[in-house]
């Protein structure tokens, strides 16, 4: 039986070693899997032969050849692929005002979107997981996807999320708080359910697009609506014992400042996102409560064009902002070095403006040597990683949780061979 379990792991393992690579890399040859996995031509020709039955990947043909390999000889090389039809997974994006979900395929690719606009603050918290159960429903049917064709859901949300229990234990987009949510969607749709922090899970999108570069010690910042961070700690990002680690956005920048939506004073995110911007701009920063509501892109656009024209409370919010994420960064730094800090969101629009004093801050704040190997980047701000990065983690899951198994019926199998 031992014999027979170990067989069992290592099959699992090597079939995750091939489907990890197909989702990093893309079509792939079995010449260059071998090579990707450190697997036997003959493992990935038995392995690969398996799941291909199995409907999990699928042959892909040959792709178009560079031009220096048109007059390559010998038999055209088969490349293998995931199989879009091996599964589906819903990403669920939870934020003020507004609920934003998309279906994707087995191989990560949007195939239908939907967005529902709620007044969340005020929203029932025992009638808001029957809600968004609905809003999946009604994507899959417009979509024409049975719900026994999806294997995962997940859930990004803005603010503090307890992984384990499925629940919103806080956020700015709701009055309510441990507002239960996972639990219902399951018992509803019968779709097995997970929550997450939205900066987390646009960590789980850098890691998903590029391992080689984000893998090792990174962060990702959002800044926009509010300002989270993702943590990826030796190529996992840390999502801490309940889910709710790495809350930069409401570490304190300085005492007795702006109230935060969180009820705290002074968190970096009541300098830096988008309502914050807005209150020292107009002088009320230190007397204006936060706006719990969703702010107009619009009026973010007026107020970057108002900063750009050089108007001095403009730009100065903008100095703040960048003043209050240089520190907290220069904090991060010393503590853990990170090879590169990710800078996203919408407020990214804005970093020639917020740059020069997240700069000066970061040379005030850590001492050089600590600061220099660290690499800043700027996302692109149309890029949606929450979504991307949510759909990630999701078949990661499907791909631990069924695809390493095989179909079901085998599944249930080894379950009763180890019972």
């Amino acid at each position: 039986m031992r014999e027979k379990a170990d067989s069992d792991l290592v099959r699992r393992q090597n079939r995750l070693l091939l489907i990890e690579a197909l989702r990093q890399h893309g079509p792939l040859a079995r010449v260059e899997l071998g090579r990707q996995t450190g697997l036997s031509p003959a493992s990935i020709t038995s392995i690969s032969s398996q799941l291909i039955a199995d409907g999990i990947l699928e042959e892909a043909g040959e792709p178009q050849a560079p031009a220096e390999n048109l007059h390559r000889r010998g038999r055209p090389l088969t490349h293998i692929d995931i199989n879009p039809k091996s599964t589906h997974v819903v990403a669920v994006k939870l934020s003020i005002d507004g609920i934003e979900l998309a279906l994707a395929d087995g191989r990560g690719q949007v195939t239908a979107r939907r967005r529902a606009r709620t007044a969340t603050y005020d929203a029932d918290p025992k009638a808001f997981g029957r809600l968004v159960a609905d809003e999946i429903a009604a994507l899959l049917a417009k979509a024409q996807v049975p719900a026994g064709r999806v294997a995962r859901i997940g859930i990004a949300v803005q603010g503090v999320a307890d992984s384990r229990l499925g629940t919103v234990v806080w956020s700015p987009a709701f009055r309510s708080r441990n507002i239960a949510v996972s639990a219902i969607i399951q018992d509803r749709l019968g779709i097995a359910c997970s929550m997450a922090n939205d900066a987390n899970m646009m960590a789980e999108g850098l890691i998903g697009a590029d391992r080689a570069r984000y893998g090792g010690t990174a962060a990702v910042v959002f800044i926009g609506y509010g300002v989270g961070m993702g943590l990826i700690v030796n190529g996992q990002v840390y999502h801490g014992p309940t889910g709710a680690a790495a809350e930069f956005g409401h570490m304190n920048h300085l005492p007795d400042g702006p109230l935060c939506r969180c009820g705290r004073r002074g968190c970096v995110e009541a300098y830096a996102a988008d309502y914050s911007l807005l209150r020292w701009a107009s002088g009320e920063a230190a007397t204006r409560p936060p706006s719990f509501n969703a702010i107009p892109e619009a009026e973010m656009l007026s107020l970057e064009a108002a900063a750009g024209r050089g108007e001095p409370m403009a730009r100065d919010a903008y100095a703040k902002a960048g003043e209050a994420l240089g520190f907290g960064l220069a904090r991060l730094i010393a503590l853990l070095t990170p090879s590169r800090i990710v800078l996203a969101g919408p407020g990214t629009r804005a970093m020639p403006l917020i740059m020069p004093g997240l700069e000066r801050a970061l040379a005030d704040g850590v001492v050089e040597e600590l600061r220099r190997n660290v690499e800043i980047e700027v996302v692109p701000i149309d890029t949606d990683m929450i979504i991307t990065g949510t759909i990630a983690l999701a078949l990661r899951h499907v791909d631990r949780e069924v695809f390493a198994h095989g179909p079901p019926a085998r599944r249930a199998r080894e379950l009763e061979e180890i019972a």
